[in-house]
């Protein structure tokens, strides 16, 4: 349990348990749709060996296209390659923002890619080629670049939902206020870990897009009061630290 007073310049916590899993949000959480753009074709990123650029006009033409379609989607790109054999397949392949190759998969049933149109019903993209044939690629076998932590103006935030607070302290053991906060930046997204008008021992969870609109609004029970936010890259969560270092962990398949 917890002993609060309700007062911020005199409360007591004493924390026992962390809740770490999504509950009782406000607004569903969004999963962001991968985005389709058109790159140069005489361009690419390294390709790896076995494969090559092959991208057509349409289904029914050989002529090659000066653009191809690659998928965006968390800060990675998704070319499909075709392969020198010319097999029915292509080399489905992910890039960080460095060009460093973050995943690569044979898929097969298609090649000579044309076009890639997103389903966000049955959370897929189509990668289509020659005589219309089509590969589906699930949006969550698509990877995403780990979420950044970074400072922004404490005075500045978005529109922060009705019931909720700026409170970021400078340390955990500290009533002094920080100049900044810490924020997520996942998928082109922010996500802020408000306090409550209150001062229950709760996060609110808030996801903005790039306009400031709200994505996602989400109470995270167990921290409050945020003073830092830490990755873990091999288990994939983000952990929000407040007063007395409390935390509340989540899934980075958990932020919009």
């Amino acid at each position: 349990m917890f002993r609060m007073i309700s007062r911020l310049s005199a409360c007591v916590l004493v924390p026992l348990t962390v809740l770490a899993a999504l509950a009782g949000g406000s607004t569903a959480l969004a999963q962001s749709a991968p985005t389709i753009a058109l790159v140069p074709a005489n361009s690419p990123p390294p390709v790896p060996s076995g494969m090559k650029v092959t991208c057509l006009t349409g289904p029914d033409s050989l002529q090659s296209s000066p653009t191809c379609p690659v998928i965006q989607y968390g800060g990675n790109t998704t070319w499909a390659f075709s392969f020198i054999d010319n097999r029915v397949s292509y080399g489905i392949v992910t890039y960080d923002a460095a060009n460093n190759v973050v995943k690569s998969v044979t898929r097969d049933g298609a090649r000579y890619v044309y076009k890639m149109t997103v389903d966000p019903n049955a959370k897929t993209v189509g990668v289509w080629g020659q005589a219309n044939a089509k590969v589906d690629v699930a949006w969550s076998d698509l990877p995403t670049a780990a979420p950044e932590i970074v400072q922004v103006p404490a005075n500045a935030p978005p529109p922060v939902p009705g019931g909720l607070k700026v409170t970021c302290l400078k340390g955990p053991n500290t009533l002094e206020s920080s100049p900044t906060c810490p924020v997520i930046k996942y998928k082109g997204h922010t996500t802020w870990a408000f306090s409550f008008m209150d001062n229950r021992v709760a996060y609110g969870v808030v996801t903005y897009d790039a306009s400031n609109n709200v994505l996602s609004n989400n109470t995270q029970n167990g921290a409050r009061y945020v003073y830092k936010i830490t990755v873990d890259p091999n288990a994939q969560t983000v952990t929000i630290w407040g007063q007395a270092d409390a935390k509340v962990t989540l899934p980075w398949s958990a932020l919009p």
